[in-house]
């Protein structure tokens, strides 16, 4: 007996991805109408010389798709957890305009925020060690190869696809919510470690915009309970920092709780690959779905490689249950450190 309690989370949440592969209608195609929207919007957006930095969803209004965006944010949060939309032409437009696009359709579903302390509110997915070289500065979506399961800062996490790999490179869904009841039904004494939690360290750069020590002042629960909802922000690339950094040495019960829940949260009967061709746009209950990728082989010119945008969008409606409690106060700092640099440049 571990003394935990644990909640077990039921519906269509607890998903196995080789089920899911079966079928694709967790795909959404847009239509020609939906299609004509976003460029009118588009067109009005740039007329009124609308930028990233000011756009509000007003200025991108989709009248014609809010029954279509209703449906994927439903599903999104009360059903598997993700959509993957298809349709988009990144032939038609520049990356400026996709962008634009992007972060229109974007704001429907949430605020954008910064994801690093280069407050940098969409980021740049394409391997870039090669110019980043030290992998404690270098964030993840920075780097190249493969990337076990995790998740980011956010409530939905998103990517559009501009660009695939030479070869490889397939975005890996997972329903934590599987990972939890797996784990509560084979080692629950294992999973009560998660929900204790573990210390984490982000990059060094993020901390020193931040304005703190980039190791945790305390554990972070990897699972949080509360009011009927399960949700998971287990920081397995931060806890790895830590542990190379030598700020921690896990306890055997600690590695085997790390060990099987990776082990499970990559199992191939749980995940589900997807290959992102360009124009696709995927989004994520960051909560509930981990994200990650197949290995892959990349060109060595940097305009060809693998190259997806990113959006980390907060839902001002949902509770908040991240046990990070100055995770948004970091990613102010961040933003007021970016417009520091910019102004020191000018």
């Amino acid at each position: 007996m571990t003394g935990q309690q644990f909640f077990r989370p039921t519906g269509k949440s607890v998903w196995r991805g080789k089920d899911l592969a079966q079928s694709k209608d967790w795909t959404v195609s847009l239509s020609a109408l939906a299609l004509d929207e976003i460029e009118r919007d588009l067109r009005r957006a740039q007329a009124r010389g609308v930028t990233l930095d000011t756009m509000k969803r007003d200025d991108f209004p989709l009248t014609a798709l809010q029954d279509e965006l209703k449906a994927i944010f439903a599903e999104v949060k009360e059903g598997r957890g993700f959509a993957l939309v298809k349709g988009l032409s990144t032939e038609r437009y520049s990356e400026d305009e996709l962008a634009l696009i992007y972060w229109g359709i974007g704001s429907h579903f949430g605020v954008g925020m910064p994801q690093s302390f280069l407050g940098d509110r969409l980021g740049h997915i394409r391997d870039v060690s090669d110019e980043e070289p030290d992998p404690l500065r270098r964030r993840g979506y920075h780097s190249g190869g493969a990337q076990t399961t995790h998740a980011d800062s956010c409530d939905i996490l998103s990517m559009l696809s501009l660009r695939q790999a030479k070869s490889g490179g397939a975005s890996r869904l997972v329903s934590i919510h599987a990972v939890h009841n797996m784990m509560l039904d084979t080692c629950p004494e294992l999973l009560a470690v998660m929900y204790r939690g573990f210390f984490t360290r982000m990059p060094d750069s993020d901390a020193e915009a931040a304005g703190r020590n980039p190791l945790s002042g305390e554990r972070r629960p990897s699972f949080v309970a509360r009011d009927g909802e399960l949700a998971c922000f287990h920081g397995g690339p931060y806890i790895q920092r830590a542990i190379e950094a030598g700020d921690i040495v896990l306890n055997p019960e600690e590695a085997a709780a790390l060990a099987v829940f990776t082990a499970y949260s990559n199992h191939p009967d749980l995940c589900l690959d997807m290959l992102l061709k360009p124009g696709d746009m995927q989004f994520v209950k960051n909560r509930t779905v981990f994200h990650g990728r197949a290995h892959f082989d990349d060109y060595p010119e940097k305009d060809r490689r693998r190259h997806l945008l990113r959006l980390w969008l907060s839902v001002p409606s949902w509770p908040n249950l991240d046990p990070r409690k100055d995770s948004e106060v970091e990613k102010l700092n961040w933003e007021k450190f970016a417009k520091k640099q910019a102004v020191a440049a000018e």
